[in-house]
Parts: C-alpha cells; sequence; structure tokens
C-alpha cells in the first residue's frame, strides 16, 4: 500500500505519540514527512510542573507516595508537546519494569520515573547504566549490598534475561555467575527518613539541600578482586560488564526487536532487525537515531503496520484525552509558578486520577507491571473486562455540573467536549454520514462500513443533526457516540 504525506504523518503521530489529534495534525502536516521525524525525534526535556507539589497536601501531612507521582506522569502524557518522551519513557518503563508494591519506598519510584524519562532517546549504555543504578530497580530485584559474601545471581540473570541480551541467547549459568561476581560492591542507600520528623519536613530539606532521598554507592571494599570471565570476555568490575552488555552485538538485536515491536509491530522480518541493530551498533546504541532509521523505514508503513497495532491502554486513554485536546483542561487551575510545596489543585489532581483510575482498569495500572518482565503486549491487551473499560471511558473533566434553587441539577459541556464539537461545526456537516465522518477525523479513526452506520443510526435517533448547535445536546449525543466507537474494533488499532 502506498500511504499519502498526510498519513504518513498521521501515522507517526500515532506511534511516536498518543495519536494524531486534528490540533497535532494542524502543527506537522505543515512540516512534511522528514519535519515531522526530526520534530517527534528532536524533543524537549521540560517538565509541566513539579512532581513534588501532587505529594503535599491541603491541610494534611506531604504523601510523597509512588501513586501521587503516577498522577503528574498521566499530566505530561495528555498535556506534553513532546509526546515521543513519553512514548519512550513508557517503554522503557516496561523494559526496566518495576513494581511499586515491592519497591515500597514512593520517593524511589520519583527517581526510577526520572531516570526513565531523563534523555530516553540516548545512547543504550547510558540508559542501562542509569537504570541498573536505580534503587527502586535494586530493592525490585531484592539487593541491599552485593557483597563478596552473597554474590546476587539473580539481578546478574535479569540483566542478562531482561535488560541486554534477552532470555536465552548465548549465556550459561557460568556466566551468571561470573557477572554477579562483578557486581559486587554495588548497594543503594535510603536517607529519606533522617532528613526530619514529617514527610513536609524532609520533602522540603530534601529540596533545600538537593540532597537525594535515595541513591546507588559502590563499595570497592566488598567487591571481589580479580579477572572475571563472561561471555568470553575478561572483567573486573560491574562498570565494566554493563559497558560490554551494552555493546554486545545480540544487546542489539533485541533491544531493535523490542522497540521495533512496540512503534511497528510484532514479528519483525530478520532483515528489518538486522537493518535497525547495524544502526545501533555504528552509533553506538544511538536509540535516536535507531528510530530515525526506523521511521525513514518503508515497512513501518506497510500493512503488517499502518493501523495494525493493537493500542495498549495509554495509546487509548490518553488518545482519547489528546483528541479532545484535553491538556488545556488539566492545567485550568494549574499555577505554573507556584513552589514545589505548594499543593496541587484539588481540579488538577482529579483530572489527573480519572486518567491513572481508568489505566489500571484498562490492565496498564503505571508503575504495577504484572511481572518483571513487564506487561502482556498486542492482543494482551484486550480481555472482556478491558473492553469494558475501555467502552466506560469518554475524557477526564468532560462535564461539569450546574446547580439552580429549584431546579435539578444540570451537566454542561467542559473544555474537552466542547472543543469536540466545534472541531465537528468547522466541517459544517450536511447530514448524519457526514457527522460520522467528521466525529471520526475528531478521534482519529477510520471505520467499516457497517461501524459507520451504527454511528449513523445514533446521531438520527437523538437529533444530532438538529441540535448541531446546542451545546448540551449535541455535547450528549457525542460523548453517547464515543463509548459506541469505544466497541468497535477499529478504534482499538492506531
Amino acid at each position: 500500500m502506498e500511504l499519502t504525506d498526510r498519513q504518513k504523518i498521521g501515522h507517526l503521530l500515532r506511534r511516536f505519540g498518543f495519536g494524531a489529534s486534528v490540533w497535532e495534525m494542524e502543527e506537522f502536516v505543515p512540516l512534511g514527512v522528514r519535519g515531522t521525524i526530526d520534530r517527534l525525534l528532536n524533543f524537549e526535556e521540560t517538565d509541566i510542573g513539579d512532581p513534588m507539589q501532587f505529594a503535599f497536601i491541603y491541610g494534611e501531612e506531604a504523601q510523597p507516595g509512588g501513586y501521587r507521582f503516577r498522577l503528574w506522569w498521566a499530566l505530561q502524557m495528555v498535556a506534553t508537546k513532546n509526546p515521543l518522551r513519553e512514548k519512550l519513557a513508557l517503554f522503557w518503563h516496561d523494559h526496566f519494569a518495576v513494581n511499586e508494591e515491592d519497591v515500597e519506598h514512593g520517593l524511589a519510584m520519583l527517581d526510577y520515573l526520572e531516570r526513565l524519562r531523563r534523555n530516553p532517546a540516548g545512547k543504550f549504555g547510558e540508559i542501562l547504566k542509569k537504570m541498573s543504578w536505580s534503587p527502586a530497580v535494586m530493592r525490585q530485584l531484592n539487593v541491599e549490598m552485593i557483597s563478596r559474601a552473597v554474590p546476587n545471581e539473580n539481578f546478574a540473570r535479569e540483566l542478562l534475561e531482561l535488560y541486554t541480551l534477552g532470555e536465552g541467547n548465548g549465556y550459561s549459568e557460568r556466566d551468571i555467575k561470573e557477572l554477579s561476581k562483578a557486581l559486587t560492591g554495588w548497594s543503594h542507600m535510603d536517607v529519606y527518613w533522617r532528613m526530619g520528623k514529617t514527610n513536609d519536613e524532609r520533602l522540603r530539606y530534601m529540596r533545600q539541600h538537593d540532597t537525594p532521598p535515595v541513591f546507588f554507592i559502590q563499595a570497592p571494599e566488598v567487591n571481589i578482586p580479580g579477572k572475571k570471565s563472561v561471555l568470553g570476555k575478561q572483567v573486573e568490575t560491574g562498570d565494566e560488564v554493563l559497558d560490554m552488555l551494552a555493546h554486545h552485538p545480540q544487546t542489539a538485536r533485541y533491544i531493535c526487536t523490542k522497540l521495533w515491536e512496540w512503534f511497528a509491530y510484532k514479528n519483525p522480518e530478520k532483515s528489518v532487525i538486522e537493518r535497525l541493530a547495524k544502526r545501533f551498533i555504528a552509533t553506538d546504541g544511538d536509540i535516536k537515531l535507531v528510530l530515525k532509521v526506523m521511521a525513514e523505514m518503508d515497512e513501518f508503513y506497510g500493512e503488517k503496520s499502518y493501523r495494525r497495532l493493537v493500542k495498549n491502554p495509554v495509546d487509548y486513554v490518553v488518545g482519547i484525552c489528546r483528541s479532545q485536546n484535553a491538556g488545556p483542561r488539566l492545567l485550568k487551575e494549574f499555577e505554573s509558578t507556584a513552589n514545589y510545596d505548594q499543593p496541587m489543585k484539588e481540579d488538577v489532581v482529579a483530572g489527573c486520577g480519572a486518567v491513572v483510575y481508568t489505566l489500571s482498569q484498562c490492565g496498564m495500572n503505571l508503575f504495577l507491571p504484572e511481572t518483571v518482565a513487564g506487561w502482556d503486549w498486542f492482543d494482551g491487551w484486550i480481555t472482556t473486562n478491558t473492553l469494558l473499560e475501555r467502552r466506560r471511558f469518554t475524557g477526564a473533566h468532560t462535564w461539569y455540573p450546574v446547580d439552580q434553587e429549584g431546579k435539578p441539577r444540570e451537566w454542561h459541556p467542559d473544555i474537552p467536549v466542547k472543543f469536540v464539537i466545534n472541531e465537528i461545526r468547522k466541517r459544517s456537516p450536511k447530514s448524519e454520514d457526514e457527522l460520522v465522518n467528521a466525529f471520526c477525523m475528531v478521534y482519529d479513526c477510520l471505520l467499516s462500513a457497517e461501524q459507520q452506520s451504527v454511528l449513523a443510526q445514533h446521531f438520527k435517533k437523538t437529533g444530532a443533526m438538529i441540535n448541531l448547535s446546542k451545546d448540551r445536546e449535541f455535547g450528549w449525543s457525542c460523548t453517547v457516540a464515543l463509548q459506541i466507537l469505544g466497541s468497535a474494533p477499529e478504534f482499538q488499532l492506531c
């Protein structure tokens, strides 16, 4: 199949972001395909707000639990102008999977999140190092201190199986034992509880004195000295092991396969992976340059890829929010100049909470992956229960109540719903079929004739054409239509 430039740009926004919303298409189409690739890959590492604001609470002691920082991440995903940064961070979250219930330390989870989001398109060796040194990763793998008395073979095994070579790819039990010896001396320290008597005191101390609550340490005194033979090479320290693994040809193939499957389609052809791995090796594992090659390959835009990948829950939920241009609504009561210890407004917390809650119900609870190997991809995202939860989600902060004395409470469309209905009105539909086309353009979906007919019947039944100029009536018709769209097989694909 031969895609137009506009179709290719939409495909890039779905795969390197969270959907091709009309406002993003307006921004990217003038750049062309190559300009879109460059713009997506050369993202800015700017944040919206301070995660610590979600930990502070009006009238209560601060709660720096990991669930608070998930809310902040949801805000970034919905409102960011740099979607690839968050999409890559989510990929690395799955790759270096950590479960908050095992870590039992909210600030270690925040440190982990910051490591995921800090230059996620950099060189793999640097990413591997900063994630292997993550106190959250070490706590996940039951590492307190890897000493010469107790080498940690579990950590060594996961380093090979999950993070670099892939399970069963060219290593032996002896390699694992030798690798575990090289890692001796690694540990992490938790100093948060020494910074004050309350969470408020500790968090303020941490920020005022620029002191990390948890950090990685190396203790040469308990390292097993001397050379160790790993994968046929002589290494002495954990750092040497990481460097060797980052530059191993099998690591290039393994990481490139996972990247392709995350961004394109499963079971890629050998020729595809060889081309990506070649660039990986030639660029010292530069993820951005690997993705650039990916985005320029014909296979990336082929029939196996175009609108064929099952949306993960973040693609689905965040995609709906971004289709509704919900970012401005989530930020409506956001104070950009607020101090880190000024609690985030409840309105912002509630909107982000709706996103995080729905993600959990749809099977992708951030900070709580199913196993240390991450989530089950592709068709694993869809079950009877998760499909029902997808259908129920129609956005965050989409309607607001209006109370009038002596009258029943009324619900009025909020900014996201108004955005949808105004975008449809811009296209001046003259029939239910044209209305369906405009509706599907807003929600970035190509439907079969049968599914289009179902939506057209809904709009006819609810008098949508008659009520096109009435915000409440037409807005409600569009909200219910989104639930119907949520049942369409095509809407589960990107």
